[in-house]
């Protein structure tokens, strides 16, 4: 077998097992392995053995359930492995974050009686973290679902599209009749190595996005500077609350568009053109969010450095006058240009790495 023999036979390989779910996928590329040598032999080459075969897509079928499902084998194992990271990264924030409100909710009309007050703010707790879970965990599972179902349905529609109805001019060799019909030729390399994105990568990226949107919606007040005062604890929040119903969708596009964006990447697995255009688009999007959130809308609480300052001046000499130069338009101008180097840096990586090892290249 020459070395474009066994390109090709691993190229069908490659393109068969893809779409079968991940404990059958060792099994059946040692039997097509086999299978395909045999072929090859009785044929006279590699072509003809594929030819025979036909499109690996319909190979593949016949080691797929064929009952009617809304997410198939080809994203089935993907989609299982998700939902469990996403449901694992909303509980996490939820339960911290129903914790800690039902404690200060509940302790607020006990300030007498701390000691009777256990059993309620338990119950109290336990209600708020079951209600908050439900509700959160319905949404992240519909919203998964919903994103893998349609990457499903959107698969089958492009492959009947570009499939041709077999017909009598396929029996000749005619351009006219050609163009449906699969061939060897059409089967595309093996990733390379250095193409395949990391799913460590992917996974670091979506943790953080799901967390950050859990809290921005449920907790908004966390992101606050804290204080001790006369044995009380008082809290200055970093963000402008009072105009949170227009600041919160902005921020939650951006964070979705990002995820929308890593979904891809962890679905296709490697560097190609659909997903070096997702990352321009999602990217140029993110940007544009960031200017409008950071330049355009009341972002920070406007009483934060002033309350920040008097409180930090009385606790530490000089962070008052060092608070004086440290503003939210100075705070805004840093985190824009990090967005901005961080989000172009990442187009340019994409841009490259899929030029120069894509499946596209």
């Amino acid at each position: 077998m020459t070395s474009m023999d066994r390109e090709l036979m691993e190229r069908y390989i490659y393109q068969v097992v893809r779409r079968l779910p991940r404990e059958q996928r060792r099994e059946v590329s040692l039997e097509l392995q086999e299978l395909i040598s045999d072929m090859a032999d009785v044929a006279g080459s590699m072509e003809e053995a594929l030819e025979k075969l036909g499109n690996p897509a319909e190979f593949a079928k016949k080691y797929q359930d064929d009952t009617h499902h809304l997410i198939g084998p080809e994203y089935y194992d993907t989609y299982l492995w998700f939902l469990k990271i996403v449901l694992l990264c909303t509980l996490i924030p939820i339960v911290a974050v129903s914790v800690i409100e039902g404690i200060r909710d509940g302790l607020a009309g006990y300030e007498a009686s701390y000691a009777g007050a256990a059993v309620p703010v338990a119950i109290h707790i336990l209600a708020n973290t079951i209600g908050n879970c439900i509700v959160s965990c319905v949404g992240a599972f519909g919203g998964v679902t919903l994103v893998f179902a349609v990457m499903e349905r959107q698969k089958v529609k492009l492959d009947i599209r570009k499939e041709k109805e077999w017909s009598v001019n396929d029996l000749g060799g005619e351009d006219s009749g050609g163009k449906g019909r699969w061939t060897p030729e059409a089967l595309t390399p093996v990733p390379h190595k250095k193409a395949i994105i990391k799913r460590s990568d992917s996974i670091v990226s979506i943790v953080f996005i799901v967390i950050f949107c859990v809290l921005l919606i449920f907790a908004p007040q966390f992101f606050s500077a804290v204080f001790s005062e006369d044995g009380s604890v008082v809290t200055v929040p970093v963000f402008n609350l009072q105009q949170w119903g227009i600041i919160l969708p902005l921020i939650v596009a951006s964070l979705l568009i990002g995820l929308a964006d890593e979904i891809l990447r962890l679905v296709v697995g490697c560097y190609c053109r659909l997903v070096m255009f997702s990352n321009i688009i999602c990217g140029g999007l993110q940007i544009l969010l960031a200017v409008l959130l950071l330049k355009v809308f009341p972002f920070w609480n406007p009483a934060f450095w002033g309350e920040v300052g008097v409180r930090l001046g009385e606790q530490m000499e000089g962070a008052a006058d060092l608070l004086r130069y440290w503003n939210g338009a100075l705070v805004s101008d840093i985190i824009l240009a990090v967005i901005c180097v961080a989000t172009l840096a990442e187009i340019v990586t994409t841009i490259y790495k899929t030029l120069r090892y894509g499946e596209d290249h």
